[in-house]
């Protein structure tokens, strides 16, 4: 006859083990994720490599972003394998990946619950094959051009108009609320001006300071700029340390986490715009 309590016990310590291990696991993601949001945050190069790295991969949130560099400093362009099997390339054999949160849902006592479970990408150097993850390219002139800048003026808080910049692309007018964008600039130009000026802090008027909305709209500018292929310089960066400068390292994750976001929702407003029968694939978390 089996010993029930022993089998009792033995699934109650099983459980309890399991849970160690689960925490274990957020605790080690978290210590991660902390490191790369601090050294991310105290380097100029460290920033702007996260940029481009959040660019090329604009379905991951900052967070997993932040992970992947933590695990690989020369992360570039990173997939599951499933993702990069359907670009018909493989994970080799001996890789095993870096870990990221991947959102899921569970069910406890018949409610449903929303958290995360660890999952692996792969960077692109640890695969194999010929396929290559597709990469929209706006030029000037072009058909598509024209619709990312009408979708760009769409998803503006404020009115868009034509006029005298002040020797500027483009500017933001607190005192008229108002976007005011040069006559005389080029497709890129105009693309580059609009995804940056949108992102000033129009709604803290008459509270709002240029200055302290400069890395915010640069960086996402940079990197909606990156990910169309648009030509943009690097943002300036020199007031980085001074930004960040005593935020504890979950706060600045946030920071970042809201440049993503805003970045997101201006790439996912063109995305409709390019693609209107076809929705970009979810963020994954």
């Amino acid at each position: 006859m089996a010993n029930l309590s022993e089998l009792i016990r033995q699934k109650e310590q099983q459980t309890e083990e399991w849970k160690q291990r689960k925490a274990d696991e957020r605790d080690s993601l978290n210590d991660m994720n902390d490191a790369a949001a601090l050294r991310v945050t105290e380097s100029a190069g460290a920033f702007l490599h996260y940029l481009d790295v959040q660019a090329d991969n604009p379905r991951f949130s900052a967070s997993n972003v932040l992970l992947t560099m933590e695990q690989n400093p020369e992360v570039t362009v990173f997939n599951s394998v499933k993702g990069w099997n359907g670009l018909n390339r493989n994970v080799m054999r001996e890789e095993v990946g870096m870990k990221i949160r991947v959102g899921d849902t569970y069910v406890r006592d018949g409610r449903q619950y929303r958290g995360y479970k660890v999952g692996r990408v792969f960077d692109i150097s640890q695969t194999t094959g010929r396929g290559q993850p597709a990469k929209s390219q706006l030029v000037d002139g072009s058909d598509a051009m024209s619709k990312a800048l009408y979708q760009l003026l769409m998803v503006s808080p404020v009115p868009v108009v034509s006029g005298d910049a002040r020797g500027q692309d483009a500017l933001y007018d607190p005192n008229q609320q108002q976007i005011i964008v040069s006559g005389y600039i080029s497709d890129s130009a105009a693309f580059r001006a609009l995804s940056r000026e949108v992102v000033h802090d129009h709604g803290n008027f008459p509270y709002y300071s240029r200055e302290s909305c400069a890395l915010s709209a640069d960086s996402v500018s940079y990197m909606l700029s990156r990910s169309y292929g648009v030509p943009c310089d690097k943002p300036k960066v020199t007031d980085l340390v001074e930004m960040f400068d005593g935020m504890e390292a979950r706060d600045r994750t946030s920071v970042l986490a809201n440049f993503q976001q805003t970045f997101a929702a201006q790439r996912a407003s063109i995305q409709r715009g390019l693609a209107p029968q076809k929705q970009e694939k979810k963020q994954e978390h």
